[in-house]
Order: structure tokens, then sequence, then C-alpha cells
């Protein structure tokens, strides 16, 4: 016989804000009670879902209005006119709808093998931590030696990705300190971004956490921490305004709740001037007091 899940009660505070604005604060809170109740790694298997549902009906939507022009369309829609004249899918489409989680899974090795410290961030990382949600590529920051560069692309180059020849060069120069690379048959993407030398970017790093992205917890992956995520986005927002970023805070906040560690939040949080924002996350995230 099926038992009904008691749904405990919430107090629900002035202030509290939906993820979106079709929904209640109620069954807001409700929801994220039983994200509560997962894993990071069940919640990244949730996102990935999320994300590969909505490639297939992208592409459905794209054959079925112009099937003739599918084709072309898709290089277009989801690799970008600069992938057209080498790349055309000429099979089954399901390749082309992984998550970005399988670009992981080629990194680490070769991050492994030249003993590059890194960590994800980004959306996968709010992800694990927060609201599941869909996202295009995979965010890593990496400790490297620019002078270790050619031996990272020859060994990216090896694994079927595509590097960028004039970012290598900014990157080699200190001209930028962002590699974007692309597995040429997954057609999946990464930025791979250089680590810089600051107390909060090194913090970040000395951080970071081994989390599973598989339910079964036998592929582990070195992952920003929820706090650090939840700055990053913050400073991210200060700049750029982006509503992406902060409901990716409030989501974070709602799921790890009272085992966020506070104190260094709001330590980091004077230091980089966010603290008002902070503050005000807090609030729409239904959690005072600390």
């Amino acid at each position: 016989m099926a038992t009904i899940q008691t749904i405990p009660h919430f107090d629900i505070k002035s202030g509290y804000r939906p993820q979106s604005e079709d929904k209640t604060p109620l069954a807001d809170a409700v929801d994220f009670y039983r994200l509560r109740q997962l894993t990071n790694s069940q919640r990244l298997q949730l996102g990935a879902s999320l994300t590969r549902w909505a490639k297939i009906v992208s592409l459905r939507g794209m054959r079925k209005a112009n099937p003739l022009a599918y084709s072309k369309r898709f290089a277009q829609s989801i690799l970008g006119s600069k992938w057209l004249p080498i790349l055309t899918p000429t099979s089954d489409p399901s390749m082309w709808t992984q998550d970005p989680s399988e670009i992981a899974r080629l990194l680490h090795p070769i991050l492994e093998t030249m003993g590059i410290p890194y960590y994800i961030t980004g959306g996968v990382a709010a992800t694990a931590y927060g609201d599941p949600r869909t996202t295009r590529d995979l965010d890593l920051v990496i400790e490297l030696d620019r002078k270790n560069i050619s031996r990272l692309v020859e060994l990216l180059e090896a694994a079927d990705f595509y590097c960028p020849p004039g970012s290598v060069a900014d990157i080699r120069v200190a001209r930028s300190r962002v590699l974007s690379v692309t597995h040429i048959t997954k057609v999946l993407n990464a930025d791979l971004i250089l680590n810089t030398d600051t107390d909060f970017d090194r913090s970040k790093m000395a951080r970071r956490r081994l989390e599973a992205l598989d339910v079964a917890g036998v592929e582990q992956f070195w992952i920003a921490s929820p706090e650090d995520v939840v700055l990053a986005k913050l400073l991210w927002r200060q700049q750029s305004q982006s509503m992406k970023q902060w409901t990716d805070v409030l989501g974070i906040i709602k799921v790890q709740d009272s085992q966020l560690d506070f104190d260094y939040l709001w330590h980091w949080a004077e230091i980089l001037n966010i603290a008002n924002d902070l503050d005000r996350a807090f609030t729409e995230a239904g959690l005072f007091g600390f």
C-alpha cells in the first residue's frame, strides 16, 4: 500500500522569493524541502536529465519545423556558425544531447595526469548544491603555469578536443586566462579558467570538494564549495545584473540552509564588498539571524 509523504509545516518568512514568478512561496518551500532530501549527485542527475530533455525537445522542434533544413539549422543552433563547415549531424542525434558532466569525465584524467588542481564551478556546481537547471557548458578553474599551456593543449587535442589557437596564444602571453575547448565528436564545451593569484581565488581552490557526479558515488570530481559558488555568483551578478546568477544563489542557500559556513560567507562578503547582496539573498531565501 502506497504511503503519503508527510510534508512539515512551513513558516514562510516575509521577503521570501520563489524561484519563478508563477510559483507561490509555499509551493517553492515544499520543492526545496524535497530537494534537501537528495544528495549532491542526485541533484546533478536531475540537472543532467533537464539538459538532455531540453536538447531533445529543441531537436524535435527544428526537425518538425523544416525537415529539409534540419541539418543546417542544427549545426547553427547547437554548434554555432563557426562549426558549420566542419561538423554536421550525420546519424542518430542522441549523440548531441549529452549533458555537460560528460565533458568532466574526459577532462578529469587529463588534468590529473598533469597534476593540475581544478574545480568545477558555474551552473553545474549550482545544480549540485541547489536548484537543478539546464546548463550549456562546463566551467572549470585550473591552477596552471602558463608555460605549461602547450603540454596541456597537446593532451587535450590527443583526446579529440579543439583548442582555438588564438586563445592558446593569448593565454601564453597573459592576454587572457580563459581557454574555451570543444570535444569534436561529442560537441560539448568547457571553459578552462586560469586561477588568479588573489587571496579569495586561493581560498576557493583550497576549499574545493571531491563530489560524485553519478548516483552510485563511483565517479568523483573536484567542485567548488557551496559558499564559494554563492560568493562568486554574487560577484558576477554585481557586474552583469544576471537574474540567473541570483536564482542560482537563492537555490544554493535554500538547499544548503544551516549547513553553510556563515562566518566564512560574511568574512568574504565584507572583503569583496557584496555584504548587502548577501544579506538580501538570505532574506529572499528565508534565512535570518546569521
